[in-house]
C-alpha cells in the first residue's frame, strides 16, 4: 500500500485515483521491497529443525510410557 507523506496516511490501492492520493492528488508511488535477509531464512531453517526435533522426542518419550 502506497503511503502519503502529505496527508500522512497509508492509501488503499483500490482508493488511488490514476495513481495519486484521493485527498491531495499528491503522485504516489509503490514503495520498494526489501529482500529477505539470509539470517531471517536461517532463523526460519533453524527453527522448523528443531521443532520437528522435538517432535521426534515427544513421539519418543510416548512410545516408552504409553
Amino acid at each position: 500500500m502506497p503511503w502519503c507523506d502529505q496527508c500522512d496516511r497509508l492509501v488503499g490501492d483500490d482508493a488511488l485515483v490514476e495513481g495519486a492520493c484521493p485527498t491531495c492528488g499528491t503522485e504516489l508511488a509503490e514503495p520498494e521491497r526489501k529482500p529477505i535477509s539470509l539470517r531471517f531464512k536461517f532463523l526460519v531453517a533453524a527453527t522448523v529443525i528443531y521443532l520437528i526435533w522435538r517432535t521426534v522426542q515427544g513421539v519418543q518419550w510416548l512410545s516408552h510410557h504409553a
